[in-house]
């Protein structure tokens, strides 16, 4: 969880471009990542750096809900059988 995904880049990238995501990237070394899910559905929306605050719109892809989040509340977000989200029941031939 908390490594940074590496992804294909383009190579046309300017040269002050780069130097600025090489130094965000060094600032995020001490960083830890969160989660963020949906509040609705636990589906995982965002995944943001320990120092994210404030808040932001998040989407939810799987409950096509749209919503926003004060990333404050969500810093402690233990799913260990608390909340309980809606089933549906089966259904009976």
């Amino acid at each position: 969880m908390n490594q940074i995904r590496a992804y294909h880049q383009k190579t046309d990238i300017p040269p002050e471009v780069r130097r600025k995501l090489q130094i965000s990237k060094l600032e995020t070394e001490n960083l830890t990542l969160r989660e963020i899910r949906c509040p609705y559905c636990g589906f995982l929306v965002e995944r943001v750096f320990s120092d994210a605050s404030g808040h932001k719109m998040i989407y939810c892809k799987k409950c096509k809900e749209e919503y926003p989040v004060n990333l404050g509340y969500f810093r402690r977000m233990k799913r260990r059988g608390q909340i309980k989200y809606q089933t549906r029941e089966r259904q009976h031939r």
